[in-house]
């Protein structure tokens, strides 16, 4: 399995870990900060110099501050509600989170080896690609029957024991943390013999015929939700 996807997966794990923290605004804040880390070192690999700030679209609330401000009581008090969803549907949320952090880093990687979100591009510009490429992200994802994927990637969680429990413990750890953090660094020898596991088993998973047949067909779907969008605007 490459680095890449490696990193996808262990990011999505993550992030699905942190809905589980029974803090108000932080289990947001940690569920975005895993999904920028993989923004980061996306960017990163594919030579890109600009802060991963500069392309927020990719892995912040879509709604912004204002909204999430305006919301902000009414999400204090459903707080107690969410944190009992986040445990009965955890397996759901996970694998629902591992399929866009899968898809999503597959579809950047595509975008930054063709050129686009470039370092000579102007902040703004950089950001109006994200937005379409989200936008883009979104709809394909919307068009799409996730069962397939979800399912071949719940069946290979089934074979990592104690992996929710190494994640969250990770994911608290990225606090104050730059876009250079080692997702699993610092970890206790338990946990860091367990999180490596869950990205080797999964990604397995995602060697399959049928994963494979599955990641083509949402490429495809996917460029042409970009070629719609860029004809729109």
């Amino acid at each position: 399995m490459d680095a890449a996807l490696s990193l996808r997966l262990t990011c999505g794990l993550l992030a699905s870990a942190a809905r589980l923290t029974p803090v108000p605004f932080l289990d947001d804040f940690l569920g975005d900060r895993a999904r920028q880390l993989m923004i980061a070192k996306a960017l990163q690999a594919h030579g890109r110099g600009f802060p991963s700030k500069q392309v927020a679209p990719l892995y912040a609330d879509p709604h912004g501050c204002v909204y999430g401000c305006l919301l902000s009581g009414l999400k204090l008090l459903l707080f107690p509600i969410k944190k009992v969803l986040s445990w009965v549907f955890a397996l759901r949320y996970l694998t629902r989170d591992l399929s866009d952090a899968v898809l999503l880093g597959r579809a950047l990687d595509g975008w930054l080896a063709e050129g686009r979100l470039a370092d000579d591009a102007a902040p703004e510009a950089r950001r109006r690609e994200a937005e379409l490429l989200r936008a883009a992200f979104d709809n394909a994802v919307a068009g799409t029957d996730m069962k397939l994927l979800q399912a071949l990637l719940r069946k290979a969680l089934r074979g990592v024991s104690g992996l929710p429990r190494a994640a969250w413990h990770a994911v608290r750890r990225l606090r104050g943390k730059g876009e250079d953090a080692d997702p699993i660094a610092g970890l206790s020898e338990a946990d860091e013999t367990t999180m490596p596991r869950g990205p080797a088993e999964l990604g397995a998973a995602l060697e399959t015929p049928e994963a494979r047949a599955f990641l083509t067909a949402f490429d495809a779907r996917l460029q042409e939700n970009v070629r719609i969008l860029e004809a729109r605007y």
